[in-house]
């Protein structure tokens, strides 16, 4: 091979971690961040559950 075409191909660092993703490899104080949005939408879907489990207990207990 020559020069272009050796700059092309590369080998994988380690075997293992070969087929990885990226984001394994960052370090692990960018692995932890919480994602604001993702916390808003997990308490409005909690809220918007806890209010439906309301009425449905409510409808229930106005039926029986």
């Amino acid at each position: 091979m020559t020069g272009p075409e050796r700059s092309i191909r590369r080998k994988p660092s380690c075997p293992a971690t070969a087929g990885r993703n990226k984001f394994w490899r960052r370090p692990l104080s960018l692995r932890k961040q919480e994602n604001p949005m993702l916390k808003f939408i997990g308490g409005t879907v909690g809220i918007i559950f806890l209010i439906g489990l309301l009425v449905v207990i409510g409808i229930l207990s106005l039926i029986f």
